[in-house]
């Protein structure tokens, strides 16, 4: 066992060592100065090696102090500051019981998860499927309890929460995990269904997931979760059945079936980039009866020329790739709208129903929009199905801010349906919350909304045309695009932590999207030419 832990590790840490010294390259200036022969460097290898291992373990702790944090406490004291600290401690509980317990014990099982790490112990270097699953599922949940505890000790105390609470909580939520774990693979065994999936019925769970853990702190509800799971019976079924399912698991000798499950689509591994190309182009390729063009749009083609003609013949030509998205997108915001005025009008009978603070959901709207914008999903069809062979040609790549401008008002009034539809969704609601006519929140609420489709249509074609992080084989492989993304993802999330009065909230969207709108046209203006390229 020891010496297949030790093997699990190896493998983990090598594949993390060569993609820091790739990425390492991939930086302007420094990386030219390292060179593919540090691949072959034993010794400076065995140097990463140890470094990214230790990185590795202050990222599990990391992680998970993010996750508490940011996740869990930070919407409990932001959007309950007015409460005691016993309450929050409940509202903590709660949350922290829907997102860890239920949402990531549907949505994550380590013996079903498709990974390279997986093919190449079992599949190349001929492990044992047995011993792989039972060392790796040890080192999982063992990293996961330690990792877990000092987050929790830390924040768990800020609300009052006793050391002894603190590691039950941490101790019922990895023996839940483990008999979890134990039920996905029974499950599998019974009837073949891998779970994790079925992405639609893990949406499903993530959304009503979400949803239930944080409407009690914006409609006043104080919940009952933390004396429920605290309790001594619950606390005694969890660790029973956690044990139970470890020892199950331990003794179970026929993991060979869940690996192949779980491997299968990484076969072969050394097709896996063509299998992952033909997913991406899948994903961006249109139906056959789009390249019929009717009347309507035959007549449209007829008053253009030049780039906007291209682009017009390329979006009536890609209709149900393009639309499809949006027409999906606004019949969930409906459904979900219909859902919430249907739940405020229940509510609003009862005597102790609180007016939600029209104010409190514009720091949500930044990240809805960022879920919500095609722009990216746009940006990816553009490249497959029209640039990838047009940018081989200097004049197109020359006349980058001609279409760039064409494109942007097109994904622009895109976004601006969903955009429209999200914002009459919430208008309803709001109004069906107060019963009263329309107020000053609402009108700043729509012009927010506006603004940030706009911001997000600017930001996903922009960063298309100056970083262009698509190769030949649809692959981002741009590690600046990913690294501004996620600053962008982590502005949305602190939007909601650290929300700002509705009308300096307006203000400051508007402002950052019509600065967004300028500098974005200057430097494609400038660089477009360049930066816009087949890689």
């Amino acid at each position: 066992m020891l010496r297949t832990l030790n093997t699990l590790v190896a493998i983990r840490t090598s594949t993390a060592a060569n993609l820091f010294i790739y990425y390492i390259q991939k930086i302007p200036v420094i990386g030219k100065l390292v060179t593919d022969s540090i691949y072959a460097n034993v010794n400076l290898k065995k140097v990463i090696s140890i470094i990214v291992f230790l990185i590795s373990l202050l990222w599990g702790f990391a992680i998970r102090l993010a996750y508490v944090g940011m996740l869990i406490y930070l919407p409990v004291v932001g959007l309950g500051n007015e409460l005691s600290e016993e309450v929050q401690l409940q509202h903590f509980i709660h949350i922290y019981f829907l997102l860890s317990f239920v949402v990531a014990g549907v949505s994550s099982a380590t013996i079903l998860e498709p990974k390279r790490e997986k093919y190449v112990a079992v599949k190349l270097m001929r492990q044992s499927p047995t011993r792989y699953m039972k060392a790796s599922l040890g080192y999982r949940y063992v990293t996961f309890m330690v990792c877990l505890m000092p987050a929790m000790l830390l924040f768990t105390s800020l609300l009052g929460a006793s050391i002894t609470e603190t590691i039950l909580l941490v101790a019922s939520v990895t023996l839940w995990r483990i008999g979890m774990e134990y039920l996905h693979l029974k499950l599998f065994d019974k009837t073949g269904m891998v779970l994790i999936k079925n992405n639609v019925m893990v949406w499903i769970v993530i959304g009503f997931g979400y949803a239930a853990a944080y409407l009690p702190l914006l409609i006043g509800w104080v919940p009952v979760t933390s004396s429920i799971l605290l309790s001594l019976p619950i606390c005694l079924v969890i660790v029973v059945g956690g044990v139970f399912a470890a020892v199950r698991l331990a003794r179970y000798s026929n993991y060979s079936g869940a690996v192949d499950a779980a491997t299968k689509r990484d076969d072969p591994l050394l097709d896996l980039g063509r299998m992952m190309s033909e997913a991406q182009k899948t994903s961006v390729k249109s139906k056959e009866s789009d390249y019929v063009l009717d009347e309507k749009h035959q007549k449209k083609l007829g008053t253009k020329e030049g780039y906007s003609y291209l682009n017009m013949l390329f979006f009536s030509r890609h209709r149900s790739l393009i639309y499809d998205p949006v027409y999906k997108r606004m019949a969930i915001i409906g459904a979900f709208g219909a859902v919430g005025v249907a739940v405020v009008m229940m509510l609003s009978q009862r005597e102790e129903f609180l007016v939600l603070d029209q104010g409190v959901i514009f720091p949500f709207l930044v990240l809805a929009m960022y879920f919500l914008s095609v722009g990216e999903k746009m940006c990816r069809a553009m490249f497959y199905n029209c640039d990838l062979s047009l940018l081989r040609y200097s004049f197109f790549r020359a006349a980058s801010f001609e279409h760039y401008r064409i494109r942007l008002i097109k994904i622009m009034l895109l976004n601006i349906r969903i955009a429209t539809t999200l914002a009459t969704v919430l208008t309803v609601i709001m109004l069906a919350a107060s019963g009263e006519g329309l107020s000053k929140e609402i009108l700043m609420m729509w012009v927010c909304v506006l603004s940030l489709s706009i911001f997000f249509s600017i930001h996903h074609l922009f960063m298309y045309y100056i970083f262009q992080p698509y190769a030949t084989e649809l692959n981002v492989k741009n590690p600046l695009y990913h690294v501004i993304n996620m600053l962008v993802s982590f502005a949305s999330g602190i939007s909601i932590i650290v929300p700002a009065p509705a009308g300096i909230f307006t203000v400051i969207v508007v402002t950052l999207t019509l600065v967004y709108l300028l500098i974005s046209l200057i430097l494609v203006r400038k660089y477009g030419s360049r930066t816009f390229r087949v890689k």
